[in-house]
């Protein structure tokens, strides 16, 4: 008699369970094309790519549009030094003549974007960035969850004297490797005020190799570290965040603050996304 009571209980809990589940299709209204910038600018020779583009609805499967019709310039603020992007194929380019660098370590640069009568301006400091001493690699066996192939391993040494951000990037065959998660560091760790002019800790280093894809013969691993001033790492910490939210548990989606700042107090248009400058130091190693 007891087992068959189970056996009820339990059969109730499953359709009750089963029942739980809908499919619902979402009518949910398009609203307003936003406008936002996509501009990161670096300490690397060539040509620098600022993007101004308007967003498209959550579900739409379209590219977002670019914006055509704006004047865009970045400004060194230590040399006074104005750089004019030019509008060509959805980007606005700037390409020095003498193919030297925009950014340089230790300048502070202002975005300035003129667009259907008003003027936007962010501004960002260009921070120091480390070196990657080298990538290390090691060959492991199939071990419970995690499969066999080629672990990879970065090393690297905050830059002792100060506190710095940093972003963490790793590409697999040139295109970014999307089984591994973007890593943000401050000194190297997590934290501030924790370390300086130490190597970075191991969930950093080993964090460019996914068990669930470990590399092969043959792949070519990069790590590309970029410097963020301390700002832009609070907006990457948050932009993060809610790219990668999910489970039963996540948080509430919010929307991730912009640093551009219309000049016009009367007008209420809005420009999102944001400016950064960044240097940036990368390593390659293949798989042999």
């Amino acid at each position: 008699m007891k087992s068959l009571f189970i056996a009820i209980v339990s059969l109730f809990f499953l359709v009750a369970l089963s029942s739980c589940e809908k499919v619902v299709d979402l009518d949910a209204p398009k609203g307003e094309p936003l406008p936002y910038v996509d501009a990161w600018i670096n300490d690397r020779p060539g040509t620098q790519t600022i993007r101004l583009l308007k967003s498209v609805p959550y579900l739409d499967n379209q590219a977002p549009t670019p914006v055509p019709d704006a004047q865009v310039s970045v400004t060194d603020l230590n040399t006074g030094q104005t750089f004019d992007f030019n509008y060509s194929n959805g980007s606005y380019i700037h390409q020095p003549s003498d193919d030297q660098p925009v950014g340089k370590i230790g300048h502070s640069y202002r975005l300035r974007i003129e667009w259907q009568g008003d003027v936007f301006l962010a501004t960002d400091h260009l921070n120091r960035v480390t070196t990657v001493d080298s990538i290390a690699m090691e060959y492991r066996e199939k071990d419970g969850e995690e499969k066999e192939g080629y672990y990879a391993e970065l090393f690297a040494r905050d830059l002792a004297g100060a506190t710095d951000y940093s972003w963490i990037r790793t590409y697999r065959n040139g295109a970014i490797n999307t089984h591994v998660s973007e890593m943000l560091a401050i000194d190297g760790s997590f934290e501030e005020d924790i370390a300086d002019g130490f190597l970075f800790i191991p969930p950093l280093r080993e964090g460019i190799t996914s068990s669930e894809k470990p590399y092969q013969q043959g792949d070519e691993v990069k790590v590309l570290i970029r410097s963020l001033s301390k700002e832009t790492h609070g907006f990457m910490e948050l932009a993060l965040e809610q790219i990668n939210i999910g489970g039963l548990f996540a948080k509430v989606l919010v929307n991730v603050p912009g640093n551009l700042q219309n000049q016009n107090a009367s007008s209420t248009k809005k420009i999102y996304g944001w400016f950064a400058t960044v240097a940036e130091t990368e390593m390659k190693r293949k798989v042999e």
